[in-house]
């Protein structure tokens, strides 16, 4: 009986000693969200081109956008007859071909001074910005 006794109690203190440590572990609240890591998306590193790279590019993608409107009956010609106008419409097109600025904002830059040819400005957008 010794030895029943004996087991029972030593059976006993190891189930005790389990549970005992059991009790300690903090269980997990569940009104608190857990909260997973956010994902940053790594943009894919563009080889720097040089300046002369640059603009041989943007002229490219200008010549593409000339030929698409030519063969558009829809598009009407807008007036760049002074160097002024040149310059800014040169500058507008080259910040959305170097995503300087959106499609939004290239878009509304026109419109400030050309009221009245939002398709135009669409047209030009969308042939420099798929180039």
């Amino acid at each position: 009986m010794k030895t029943k006794t004996a087991s029972l109690l030593l059976t006993s203190l190891v189930v005790a000693t389990g549970l005992s440590f059991t009790a300690c572990t903090p269980a997990p609240n569940p009104r608190v969200p857990v909260q997973k890591p956010k994902q940053v998306k790594q943009e894919p590193v563009k080889p720097q081109m040089t300046e002369e790279e640059k603009q041989a590019a943007y002229k490219s993608a200008m010549r593409n956008v000339g030929m698409t409107i030519k063969s558009d009956a829809s598009y009407k010609k807008l007036d760049l007859s002074t160097p002024e106008l040149k310059e800014w419409f040169t500058d507008i097109t080259y910040k959305l071909w170097d995503h300087q600025i959106n499609r939004s904002q290239f878009i509304a830059y026109g419109l400030e001074k050309y009221p009245d040819r939002a398709y135009e400005f669409q047209i030009i957008a969308d042939g420099l910005l798929s180039s």
